[in-house]
């Protein structure tokens, strides 16, 4: 495989990337780069739209040429050498909303605490107006000659990693792909027809709100699902090389993840695109919901954590239960939370009803605080809450699909959370 040349970016007009990181994290430093070769395609490109996935079709029926690109990648690492981990996760940039969207804020947490290296990557046509747009001088060389093109850039990124390139002349043992939505739906094209005809281009995949099947690699494939995606026909079976984690409680977009990408955009775009069509006032304020607050982050952090050890250990992942479906709708119980499925403490020990749309954006989930009548009956006090939470806190732990760091922090915030509505 082709490795291409990674060099640094001009300034531009910001001197910074375009939706970087709100804040680097202290201990670490995130630096741009220019990736630049030359790409072979990987599908028609009359089936691409530039925004979803294509499908992968014969290219023998349509041969087309192997292309000049440049791109850019965006790269969070540590800044002592000593505290790198010696893995990279690169991130597929998603661009349903006309610009790229990262991953920080689901796997932020295990990036810092494990010293990842972090890489986000802009790999199709639909970044390149937002992009140019932002800074023209940054970005002035930045050209893909088509989404066709994405699946092998992809793969010459995860290349230019493992001999260093763009991680301070660090090579990475480790390379993880990660896609969600959207990008997720790339993951599995990429998985499909991509993967097999290459040798250790990525050690792992981590396709996230995103359904698809077992597509049988020799490779870990850690599947996170979101209750919107969950309707009784994953074609998802556990296996020697894959896993899928059902996520009670959790919906394909959340009130975190909207408040960090509206933050990015207002502050590289001058206005909150994301908050604007699925905020918790709904498409330009025609609902009044309360966009699902649930922490899905902790899925994608343990995710993470876990396919670390499958890669370098050879340790899969506990098998995880299922979230019950009948009839292609979700069992509910009689605060209307999905039954089965992982249960995280949220949901364990729940405070509120956590469901995927109602009158909201479908997407987005919904949240409806329990009322303190119903926060007695369950736990009567404080304390009783308390410790159930702890335990639901050393089951996850035990099932593996928690990091130290969220236990942590949800014992602390089990002090707090319904501390006014209990005695």
């Amino acid at each position: 495989m082709a490795r291409p040349t990674v060099e640094p970016i001009p300034d531009g007009l910001h001197g910074r990337p375009f939706v970087g990181l709100l804040e680097v994290p202290p201990g670490f430093v995130e630096t741009e780069y220019l990736v630049s070769g030359t790409a072979r395609p990987y599908a028609d490109p009359a089936l691409v739209t530039e925004v979803f996935a294509p499908a992968l079709p014969d290219l023998d029926a349509q041969p087309l040429p192997a292309l000049p690109y440049t791109t850019r990648v965006v790269v969070v690492r540590p800044r002592d050498p000593g505290r790198s981990n010696g893995a990279a996760v690169v991130v597929w940039h998603n661009v349903t909303f006309g610009h790229d969207i990262g991953e920080w804020f689901n796997v932020g947490g295990e990036v810092v605490d494990d010293g990842w290296t972090y890489v986000e990557a802009s790999v199709q046509l639909a970044s390149l107006p937002a992009l140019k747009a932002f800074d023209p001088v940054r970005y002035a060389s930045v050209v893909l000659p088509g989404d066709a093109y994405a699946y092998d850039i992809y793969s010459q990124i995860a290349q230019a990693l493992r001999h260093g390139d763009g991680n301070a002349g660090r090579p990475l043992s480790t390379v993880v792909a990660l896609g969600a939505s959207q990008s997720g739906t790339a993951m599995d094209s990429y998985l499909a027809d991509v993967q097999p005809r290459f040798e250790r281009v990525y050690d792992g995949f981590l396709p996230a709100v995103a359904n698809g099947p077992d597509h049988h690699t020799d490779r870990p494939v850690l599947r996170l699902l979101s209750e919107n995606e969950i309707d009784g026909s994953s074609q998802g079976e556990d296996s020697r090389h894959y896993r899928q984690w059902e996520v009670a409680g959790s919906a394909h977009g959340s009130k975190r993840d909207f408040d960090y990408i509206g933050a990015q955009e207002m502050r590289d775009l001058g206005f909150d695109l994301v908050n604007q069509l699925a905020g918790d006032n709904g498409p330009f304020g025609t609902s009044d919901c309360r966009v699902n607050r649930f922490p899905t982050f902790q899925s994608h952090n343990a995710a993470l954590a876990a396919m670390l050890r499958w890669i370098r250990e050879g340790t899969a992942p506990k098998i995880q239960p299922r979230v019950r479906v009948e009839d292609g709708v979700i069992v509910r119980d009689r605060d209307g939370n999905a039954i089965g499925g992982i249960r995280y403490p949220a949901m364990a020990v729940p405070t509120a009803t956590y469901n995927r749309g109602g009158d909201c954006v479908a997407l987005d989930g919904r949240t409806e605080a329990f009322s303190a009548s119903r926060l007695r009956e369950l736990y009567a006090t404080r304390r009783s809450y308390e410790r159930q939470v702890r335990a639901a806190v050393r089951a996850s732990l035990r099932a593996g699909v928690l990091t130290p760091y969220d236990a942590a922090v949800i014992r602390a915030e089990s002090t707090l959370s319904p501390r006014r509505r209990l005695a």
